[in-house]
């Protein structure tokens, strides 16, 4: 905050509390988004393309609960019989109760392979699409707590071939606290400021 603040200009007051406890808000929310998406960020639980989770959910949920579930089916059922070994009844798993969430998650794997397809189709994989969100959420954060810092792209450097300013310098700041990157997002800062523009 304190880096922010020299930022800013601004040496303390409630606008800094209100800021820092908007921000904390949107850091955790992201890095929980983070920790739970595959992606090519810091703090991931893999790396995987959206093909090639298309390719796991198929292989490694959809294609095995479909014969599990073809394999419970009461017409099937006869070739899980015990005899002559047969065992006491409670022992037995109700066949009837796991195909019911066999077909829940089912369900689930089919949405999570929409959800992708999607997202492959649109060529939008989960990392740009999670820094995109991420810069919108400090922007209007930013648009709360301090209302009196006008959105702006900054200078541009043809040396760095990077926009430097106030706002530009915040939003990189604050990106990199969160996510662990030191990235120039002049693209997806551009896109606030336009949007707040109109």
């Amino acid at each position: 905050m304190a880096e922010i603040a020299d930022i800013v200009g601004v040496t303390g007051g409630a606008a800094l509390d209100v800021l820092q406890e908007r921000l904390r808000a949107v850091a955790t929310e992201y890095r929980r988004v983070i920790s739970v998406t595959p992606c090519d960020m810091p703090g991931a639980p893999s790396d995987e393309t959206l093909s090639q989770r298309l390719a796991w959910v198929d292989a490694q949920l959809l294609n095995p609960i479909g014969k599990l579930l073809e394999a419970l089916d009461p017409e099937n059922r006869h070739m899980l019989s015990l005899w002559p070994e047969e065992v006491s009844p409670e022992l037995v798993p109700d066949c009837d109760a796991i195909a019911e969430q066999l077909k829940g998650l089912q369900v689930l794997g089919w949405n999570v392979a929409i959800m992708i397809a999607k997202y492959r189709h649109h060529d939008l994989p989960h990392g740009p699409l999670i820094r995109y969100h991420i810069v919108a959420a400090i922007a209007e954060v930013l648009d709360e707590a301090l209302p009196d810092l006008r959105p702006s792209r900054g200078t541009y450097d043809a040396t760095t071939k990077q926009f430097y300013g106030v706002y530009p310098a915040l939003v990189r700041r604050i990106f990199l606290e969160i996510t662990g990157l030191n990235e120039q997002l002049d693209r997806l800062i551009k896109e606030q400021v336009d949007q707040r523009r109109r």
